[in-house]
């Protein structure tokens, strides 16, 4: 933020009483403070605070569904599907196996959650 002082304004800042002639220019949060303080008139804002960025959006994460392992999904989605059950974990593990080419990450961790029914 920036303002311009319009007429001559005394103001408590930075622990002191401080006078700010007309025609300063002042910046950051001393112009702030005399914006939202200053008696009306007495200060001009010229550059005001730029809007805030709206904070990003995460990407929702779709958790799979349904009778079938997505076996073409990621190792996340694949093993949120399974959610650790030993039953989904086999069907997930056989999908996997069928492949041209089985991931072997995926293998071992589907075939710990078998072995360990």
């Amino acid at each position: 933020m920036r303002v311009r002082v319009l007429e001559k304004v005394t103001a408590y800042w930075n622990h002191a009483v401080t006078e700010f002639e007309k025609g300063a220019e002042l910046i950051g949060d001393l112009a702030r403070h005399l914006a939202d303080n200053a008696p009306d008139g007495s200060v001009e804002v010229i550059e005001d605070e730029p809007e805030p960025s709206p904070p990003p959006v995460a990407p929702e994460i779709q958790t799979p569904s349904g009778d079938e392992p997505p076996a073409d999904g990621t190792i996340d989605e694949l093993m949120t599907w399974v959610n650790g059950n030993p039953e989904r974990a086999a069907q997930a593990l056989a999908a996997e196996q069928a492949k041209d080419k089985p991931r072997s990450t995926v293998v071992k961790r589907l075939a710990a959650l078998v072995d360990a029914e």
